[in-house]
């Protein structure tokens, strides 16, 4: 009998969790694939490997046509000197355009054109032009061939703005971004009748409002810093780039935030996925764009955070005009609601942080808002939302299910990012499967959702939020922080356990993880077990319904630092992190890109390039290696028939 309940449980949770429009392939998205330099030679911080990051990916830059850039920077600096040669005066001149439609109909060459700085130790040469092999536009496309015609859906991470990229200007605050710009300096001296000029393509600040959804041109405020006297010893400081000021949408002259479209790889995803889409001329990609965890001083209340929503908004907008429905879903934070142990004084839990934050997202898609029309669902990814219950006595467990509630009476949807444990991971090892984890009655994965769906629709309003699994994945490499006995601090880790075997081997001497202690964790965390991974929890989401993301689509080298130890860390500890040298958090993907980082000398010539970090993948047959913008892409797991699994969702989708 208990038997019998328990498969009709199993079915009213199936019938309650299938979506109407059935689940397809999801993938969890970072853009930053490059691998890291071969050499300790970073020019900005001597003595470290370099990894390619951030604006590296960013493409369709092309200075020297602006009509077919994105965004088309300039720069015209005038100095004045005396018959002595002294400068007596500076002026400066800019302007920043962003064109939505310059790269219409566009190939993937003219959406991966960007530039590139080299050095010859630590002199940097002229940036370059290059066609980088790796580009946002290059990586979804590759992910759509892959398909094979299968829709995708990818969740990302961010919009293209960091907390960092932030400054404060004569009292004022604005989003800063590096932009490559052609610069112009004119030199007049008297009694020339020409002026003597230069021109080359820098890398220069611009500077926005970060609150205001619309911005007017305003090319007086650009303002130039000089020290000294005129005609004695005036010097150049800087010239910040601020040219636009607040406006309101509907006032004439108006547009929408340039900002919002100039920062790192993730600022262009929604567009290139958009462009792909209208190409094909149908919904390939549909993304869910994520906004990082923005906090300021422990809150994520605040503009930075803001100014990331509205990018995300804005992006949404224009990515939908040019193909409907190609973002479909605002994901507030990533793991930042969670349960704390208590709560500070004066300050909103991180739960309810993010809740008014969802708050602020749905307010600007009202009709009273800057993206009125814009019709996108907004949520959050967490990771311990497993963990509400309603009637707990623990006080912390009570706070955050509290919080939660209320989460849901204003958020469209919750993400859960799950992992299997320590146990499911040694079981799978000596089974060869994952049955332990995706067991439709008795695996761990299967009796959370379910506990995790009860505890949603039982609060107010749960039961039309949408639930689906944020991120779900195994490495095929590394220590992950689900290994068998694995720690972060330096308390020593439980005897026999597969860490307290590694840590063992530990060669402080020579910084490295002795063989013997490799082939530990590569019991665990490899191809053939991931391979399984993967086919097993696609079957689980078609057979249930869930939609999930798997982590991820491709390798992110940057999570595995060669540059030791770690900050806080101990070296120990560096080499037994899962974000250090032999870290699995950059081999989750089921994809790998080859580029190799170079900062010094000619990226296009010299030796065959090595990537720097200590574990790298075995390439397939006629895979190479290769300079940072000429690589190529490869699948990961020969066994996995990708474009098969996306198509199977297509057999069990509901009418």
């Amino acid at each position: 009998m208990a038997r019998a309940l328990g498969v009709a449980a199993a079915g009213l949770w199936l019938a309650n969790t299938l979506a109407s429009e059935g689940p397809i392939m999801g993938l969890a998205y970072q853009p930053y694939v490059g691998q890291w330099s071969q050499r300790p030679d970073n020019p900005y911080a001597p003595g470290n490997y370099y990894i390619p990051a951030f604006n590296t990916y960013s493409g369709g830059i092309d200075p020297k046509h602006p009509e077919g850039s994105l965004v088309a920077a300039s720069q015209k600096l005038r100095l004045t000197f005396d018959t002595e040669g002294r400068l007596t005066d500076v002026t400066a001149q800019g302007a920043l355009n962003f064109n939505p439609n310059a790269l219409r109909n566009a190939g993937a060459k003219a959406w991966s054109r960007t530039y590139f700085r080299s050095f010859e130790g630590r002199q940097p040469g002229a940036a370059q032009p290059v066609d980088h092999q790796g580009s946002v536009f290059r990586q979804l496309s590759y992910l759509v061939s892959q398909a094979g015609g299968a829709p995708l859906t990818l969740t990302t991470y961010g919009t293209g703005f960091q907390a960092g990229y932030w400054q404060t200007l004569e009292g004022l605050e604005y989003a800063v971004f590096p932009i490559w710009t052609a610069k112009e300096v004119a030199f007049i001296n008297p009694g020339d009748a020409d002026s003597t000029q230069t021109q080359s393509i820098e890398q220069i600040l611009f500077y926005f409002p970060p609150t205001s959804a619309y911005v007017r041109p305003d090319p007086a405020l650009i303002r130039v810093e000089t020290r000294g006297q005129p005609g004695r010893d005036l010097e150049l400081g800087a010239v910040d780039q601020r040219l636009f000021s607040p406006s309101q949408k509907g006032t004439p002259g108006a547009l929408l935030n340039p900002g919002f479209f100039v920062g790192d790889a993730n600022a262009q995803i929604a567009l290139a996925a958009a462009e792909i889409n209208a190409q094909a001329g149908e919904r390939l990609l549909s993304i869910k764009l994520g906004v990082d965890n923005l906090a300021v001083a422990g809150s994520l209340v605040n503009d930075r955070m803001r100014f990331g929503i509205l990018s995300a908004l804005a992006q949404a907008q224009l990515a939908n005009a040019r193909f409907p429905n190609t973002v479909t879903h605002l994901i507030v934070s990533n793991e930042y609601a969670r349960i704390v142990s208590a709560e500070v004084t004066g300050q909103p839990t991180p739960t309810q942080q993010t809740t008014e934050m969802v708050r602020f997202a749905k307010a600007q898609m009202e009709p009273e808002g800057d993206f009125a029309g814009v019709k996108i669902k907004v949520g959050v990814r967490g990771n311990q939302f497993v963990a509400i219950a309603p009637t707990t006595g623990d006080p912390a467990i009570r706070q955050f299910t509290q919080d939660v509630a209320k989460l849901v009476s204003v958020a469209d949807f919750l993400m859960e990012n799950r992992y299997p444990s320590p146990e499911a991971v040694e079981s799978a090892r000596q089974s060869g499967h994952w049955k332990v984890y995706f067991d439709p009655m008795n695996g761990e994965l299967s009796k959370q959702w379910r506990a995790l769906e009860a505890s949603i629709r039982a609060l107010p309003g749960g039961g039309d939020i949408d639930l689906m699994i944020g991120e779900i994945g195994h490495p095929t490499n590394g220590i992950s922080f689900n290994l068998a006995g694995y720690r972060k601090d330096n308390i020593e880790p439980k005897p026999g356990t597969a860490f307290a075997q590694i840590a063992a081997t530990v060669d402080l001497e020579r910084a490295r993880i002795a063989p013997e202690g490799i082939r530990i964790f590569q019991r665990d965390f490899n191809d053939t077990l991931a391979t399984a991974f993967v086919h097993e929890a696609l079957d689980w989401s078609r057979r249930t319904g869930v939609q999930l993301h798997l982590f991820e689509a491709f390798d992110e080298p940057h999570k595995a630092s060669p540059n030791l130890p770690l900050p806080g860390l101990s070296m120990k500890q560096s080499l037994l992190n899962q974000s250090g040298s032999y870290g699995a958090e950059a081999y989750f993907g089921l994809f790998g890109y080859t580029g190799v980082a170079a900062f010094q000398g000619d990226p296009e010539t010299g030796v065959q390039p090595r990537p720097g970090g200590l574990m790298t993948d075995t390439l397939p047959p006629g895979v190479r290696w290769a300079s940072q913008f000429k690589g190529t892409f490869y699948a990961k797991l020969p066994d996995l028939d990708f474009a098969g699994a996306a198509h199977a969702f297509k057999a069990v989708t509901p009418p």
